[in-house]
């Protein structure tokens, strides 16, 4: 068994509905409060280069590769999760959906205008009428090979706000890969992405979620999770096996399929590397220790419980009294 104090600095490419808010945070427990960091694209003009080198974990939301090139580590272990398009596409659109109910300051007013006749309306409905194409189209292809620098934002000169050069350019703030939205784009964000995932340790699939996460937590040296991490699932999906593909008309799952061409082929190619890494898995795991990180995800639950413990005991003793 290999032994090491601390686990290896991460650089985390969340894409868009695969179930990655979940796997960021059982990732969070594994590191020191202070050295991970969730990237946002609208918050990045807040830190400066030599702040944002200092952190060894990097959740990345839908920013591409930009960045891990300009952190620049020698030692930093990209991963990535990545799930089948028609399912995600149709995840997405009810997520498109909940944001602009629930959280409209993410979304550009003009377009947040457009939205009431098919924000509370079915999915089918939804993808019919081409509203959520361009976050829909590709997706995964585009964040994957989104060659956006972002060095512009850690330059220290006058310039508007993130959060306002991209409401600018797009209109819901999840989405930053839009700077590559048309179609003659994706064969070669289709061969950066597909190039990347080959330097990847790690090509987990949401479908395969439990093993994905034991190839993380094997790769790290944590502790892999009782239960597989969940976060910000669809309420009406109660049952986590249930597929959008079964509930959707065969003309719907061929239009999704149309604007996912790409992404089609892209998963194809990750699920081989992850089978590849299942195979090697099975055959001989890592056998990765990091002291901290166990050491982290035992005891930081246990402190989170005395904290809530503490914090409502006044209001439990007053009502004995």
């Amino acid at each position: 068994m290999a032994i090491q104090f601390e686990p290896p600095p991460i650089y985390f490419m969340h894409l868009p509905k695969t179930g990655g808010t979940a796997l960021g945070r059982w990732l969070r427990m594994g590191y020191a409060r202070n050295s991970y960091i969730d990237l946002r694209a609208e918050e990045l003009d807040r830190l400066t280069l030599a702040e944002l080198k200092g952190f060894r974990c990097f959740h990345s939301w839908h920013l591409g590769r930009g960045l891990y090139d300009l952190i620049g580590h020698s030692n930093l272990l990209s991963l990535t999760m990545l799930r089948n398009p028609i399912e995600r596409s149709a995840s997405a659109v009810r997520h498109h959906q909940r944001t602009g109910l629930d959280h409209p300051e993410r979304i550009a007013p003009a377009y947040l205008a457009q939205m009431p006749p098919w924000r509370t309306a079915d999915i089918a409905t939804c993808v019919q009428a081409g509203m959520a194409d361009a976050p829909l189209e590709n997706a995964q292809t585009r964040v994957l090979g989104n060659h956006r620098t972002y060095a512009a934002l850690f330059q220290d000169v006058a310039q508007p706000n993130a959060r306002t050069l991209l409401f600018a350019a797009y209109p819901v703030l999840d989405y930053p890969w839009l700077d590559q939205h048309m179609p003659k784009d994706d064969a070669d964000s289709f061969e950066r992405a597909r190039a990347w995932l080959n330097e990847m340790p790690v090509v987990g699939l949401t479908e395969r979620y439990a093993e994905s996460v034991l190839l993380i937590a094997d790769l790290l040296g944590l502790p892999a999770p009782v239960e597989p991490p969940r976060a910000n699932v669809n309420p009406q999906r109660t049952d986590p096996s249930m597929r959008y593909r079964d509930q959707l008309a065969p003309d719907v799952v061929a239009r999704l399929e149309e604007l996912n061409r790409y992404d089609l082929e892209l998963y194809a190619c990750a699920t081989e590397l992850f089978e590849q890494q299942w195979v090697r898995y099975r055959a001989k795991p890592r056998r990765t220790y990091s002291i901290t990180g166990h050491l982290r995800q035992v005891l930081r639950p246990v402190k989170t419980r005395v904290r809530q413990i503490i914090h409502t005991l006044p209001k439990r003793l007053g009502e004995r009294r």
